[in-house]
């Protein structure tokens, strides 16, 4: 661990919350015209006391995710991001181009799960970091991604499904075979969204529920709840 940077701290960015480890400052969501802009006014505004990494995990609301499929015909990383963003453009249009695309890595012939963000969000989180700064950027991630890091030896070999609940929102993603089968990110509850993407999905799935950001409900007959750290 650098001497210069000893301490890590890790940042959630939300609509109406911005944590900094244990603790939480209110942040306005209507403030300008995206909701990521109260956000940003707090994360400005917080004083670092000291030399730190750190790492901004985005709230679900700010970001798109999508499972692409494989394709054997891409040779460079070039190609692999045109492939992404021209699959995010088949589903979003023009507004695609304003965003940043990420993937996650895959074995051979597995789906890759994408996430796309504003460019004007990673912007902003990096204007607040700046260079000779106490605190230095180190990365920024998008909540389901991070908190699949965080729980991966908690999914068997037989899979699991990920759900991620946040105010008015809910994110739910499966896992199994080694591989991204289904995500789903979207306003509502995080149960009927749940329930909903079960018969999306072809062939079996699991029905182990990894749940965090809501109570896990007592195990039922479809399902089987597990509650994890939010």
């Amino acid at each position: 661990m650098s001497r210069l940077f000893p301490d890590r701290l890790l940042i959630g960015l939300a609509p109406a919350e911005m944590t900094v480890g244990k603790d939480s400052v209110a942040c306005d969501p209507a403030l300008g015209a995206e909701p990521w802009q109260g956000a940003i006014s707090a994360l400005k505004a917080l004083e670092f006391t000291q030399p730190c990494k750190v790492t901004v995990v985005l709230s679900n609301h700010f970001v798109r995710y999508a499972i692409v499929p494989w394709s054997s015909s891409l040779s460079t990383a070039a190609e692999e991001d045109a492939y992404i963003r021209h699959h995010y453009a088949k589903i979003h249009g023009e507004r695609a181009k304003a965003w940043s695309l990420r993937a996650s890595e895959s074995a051979a012939d597995a789906p890759r799960l994408a996430s796309a963000v504003d460019q004007a969000l990673i912007d902003s989180i990096r204007d607040c970091f700046p260079k000779g700064g106490r605190a230095r950027l180190i990365s920024v991630q998008p909540r389901l991604m991070s908190k699949f890091n965080e729980w991966r030896r908690s999914i068997p070999e037989a899979g699991a499904w990920l759900v991620l609940a946040e105010p008015d929102r809910a994110c739910v993603a499966l896992h199994a075979d080694g591989r991204w089968r289904a995500v789903q990110n979207g306003k509502g509850a995080w149960r009927a969204l749940l329930d909903r993407e079960r018969h999306r999905v072809d062939g079996e799935t699991p029905n182990l529920v990894l749940i965090a950001g809501a109570d896990a409900p007592s195990n039922d007959g479809d399902w089987q709840f597990r509650a994890m750290s939010a």
